[in-house]
């Protein structure tokens, strides 16, 4: 057996995959299972440690390994979480600059079903656990459902976080409640100067139920709401903008609507839906080898079961389109982020409402295949364990891959090593590796990528 040596020292960091693959558009898409069992996973990032943190409704927060897939709890508050219902652990943001200053915010119901309420803190994660709960905001009122929440940290270093209307219709126009709201504080919890309403974390106000914020590169902040039986919202975010619930649904098109609406500046979506789909997490997209989505706005949707791939107007504006993807072939779809390689991750919930079944409950991994030619030669034609390695992995081949090249790359593509397979089980030594993602590439005989791993060295 053949013994390769690396005398490289390069980073990095990513996955391994293929379960199966279908087609999104012209695009083929290898999809595997990061993880299953997870107890109603609602929010889901990956870090920049290589690992997917997802909180749990019940009171986890755990990070997945997407190579081992693995799952480490680094916090378990379920004692202090008030879970029933859509209640419960929620939204979560990790610091900008996790690596130097490694803070976790999150936001939770907390007290007893007659005197329910919901918290804003910040943990510190320190290598191992998350620690030392700090609250940022409190005694905000909270339901079984109309919660938010959604987290999101702006580039001044301020965070934007979404609050229901508690199932109270009077909090959203109320300034002086927190409820209905968009709120903005700074990461010590201090409201910013340059709030709307001196001394107000409220930035926006007049929301029924929001659970998708982005910011786009152009700057615009967008906004994806719950509707009641009507109007699921699609909507810009200004800041001191009133966006008319319960006072207004979707447009303002009704005749009561259009008085309030100019009375009181009310902010009109940019579409509507109905009936209501359910939207909630939105994130941008950029991948070449992905047009359906490149350039893109991408929202999951819950009760329609699905992604909606929105383009914007030069100006960011208007909707010029929307395409809607992977109809009801994972169930619900709670939550999305994106990996180093520009694969997609999406959290599922399960094919209803009340489908609390653990193992209905996933992360899976969507991989655009479009950067390579996939033949008679996929992922189970050859094998790397351990996976993760720290020294030393092994590679084994099918007869068909003897002969043919293969290359160790890092993720920012930098051939490291190519040799030819000459042998069904190469052993490689990984000690000079720096911790990381790599991939292992096979091409064919007219240098066509034919199959491909990804390995992570360090454990």
């Amino acid at each position: 057996m053949r013994i390769l040596l690396l005398i490289f020292s390069i980073i990095i960091s990513f996955n391994t995959f293929t379960q199966s693959t279908i087609t999104v558009g012209t695009t083929t898409v290898e999809i595997d299972t990061i993880y299953t069992g997870l107890d109603i996973p609602w929010e889901i990032i990956y870090g920049q440690d290589g690992y997917i943190w997802t909180t749990e409704r019940k009171g986890i927060v755990s990070r997945i390994d997407p190579i081992a897939k693995t799952k480490t709890v680094i916090l378990n508050i379920v004692s202090s979480v008030y879970q029933n219902s859509e209640s419960g652990l929620l939204g979560m943001v990790m610091h900008p600059d996790f690596t130097t200053t490694p803070e976790v915010f999150m936001a939770y119901t907390y007290g007893s079903f007659s005197n329910l309420k919901e918290k804003l803190v910040k943990y510190t994660y320190n290598g191992t656990n998350l620690v030392n709960e700090v609250i940022l905001l409190d005694n905000i009122i909270g339901n079984t459902t109309h919660n938010g929440s959604r987290l999101i940290i702006l580039p001044d270093n301020t965070l934007l976080f979404s609050t229901g209307d508690a199932q109270n219709q009077e909090f959203p126009q109320d300034i002086n409640a927190l409820n209905g709201k968009i709120l903005r504080i700074n990461l010590d919890g201090t409201v910013p100067n340059d709030n709307p309403f001196p001394g107000n974390p409220v930035y926006s106000y007049g929301h029924r139920n929001v659970q998708g914020i982005v910011q786009h590169p152009n700057g615009k902040i967008y906004l994806s709401e719950h509707g009641a039986s009507t109007d699921d919202e699609f909507q810009i975010a200004e800041i001191g903008r009133n966006y008319g619930w319960p006072n207004v649904e979707g447009f303002c098109n009704l005749s009561g609507e259009q008085a309030f609406c100019s009375a009181n500046n009310v902010k009109e979506p940019l579409l509507v839906w109905t009936p209501t789909i359910a939207p909630s997490d939105l994130i941008y997209y950029e991948n070449a080898m992905f047009p359906e989505f490149d350039g893109k706005l991408l929202m999951t949707v819950l009760k329609d079961k699905k992604i909606i791939a929105f383009e914007l107007s030069l100006d960011g504006t208007s909707v010029v389109g929307q395409t809607h993807y992977l109809y009801n072939q994972f169930g619900r779809l709670r939550d999305i982020c994106v990996g180093p390689l520009k694969e997609i991750y999406l959290a599922t919930n399960g094919a209803s409402w009340s489908n609390t079944n653990p193992n209905t409950h996933s992360i899976i991994v969507l991989r655009p295949l479009n950067d390579l030619t996939i033949n008679d030669f996929g992922s189970n034609s050859f094998a790397i364990y351990p996976n993760p390695t720290e020294n030393q992995f092994t590679m084994d081949v099918s007869d068909d891959l003897m002969g043919r090249s293969f290359s160790l790359i890092d993720m920012s593509g930098r051939v490291l090593f190519s040799s030819i397979i000459t042998e069904l089980s190469t052993k490689v030594n990984s000690s000079l590796l720096e911790n990381g993602m790599y991939q292992l590439i096979i091409t064919g005989k007219n240098g066509e990528k034919i199959a491909r791993k990804f390995i992570r060295v360090g454990v």
